[in-house]
């Protein structure tokens, strides 16, 4: 019991502690615990979650749960694999429409000394007129 009395003395002290030089309290430690706190917290939320999902399997006899898990583990692995494949194949399309775009700025670097070289030339038709 002293001990955590003493354990949050020193915490409420390392809270309220100020920067050295400024004397401005040190916020950015304060917003790395906070952080760290909230990891932990949804950490230990979705571990709950699991072991309350899992709960049902526990009281099945071996085999059975064994057959689950295993089931468990290929259904992840084939989302996995799932989303593994769309992320290829999307990239795959990114790299086709990117060659498409060089493409067409190509033709309209083209097409712009083409109108460029055409305007010159009626300039100076115009001013040898």
């Amino acid at each position: 019991m002293a001990d955590t009395k003493k354990t949050q003395q020193q915490q409420a002290q390392a809270g309220t502690q100020t920067s050295a030089s400024s004397g401005i309290p040190d916020f950015k430690s304060d917003r790395d615990e906070l952080k760290e706190a909230s990891q932990q917290f949804f950490r230990t939320l979705f571990q709950s979650g699991v072991h309350l999902v899992m709960a049902p399997m526990y009281i099945l006899p071996d085999e059975p749960r064994e057959h689950f898990i295993t089931a468990g583990r290929e259904i992840t692995r084939g989302l996995s694999t799932l989303a593994q494949e769309l992320a290829n194949d999307f990239e795959k399309a990114v790299d086709q429409v990117k060659g498409e775009a060089e493409k067409v700025r190509g033709e309209v670097r083209e097409q712009a000394e083409k109108m460029r070289g055409e305007a010159e030339e009626a300039i100076e038709e115009a001013e040898n007129d």
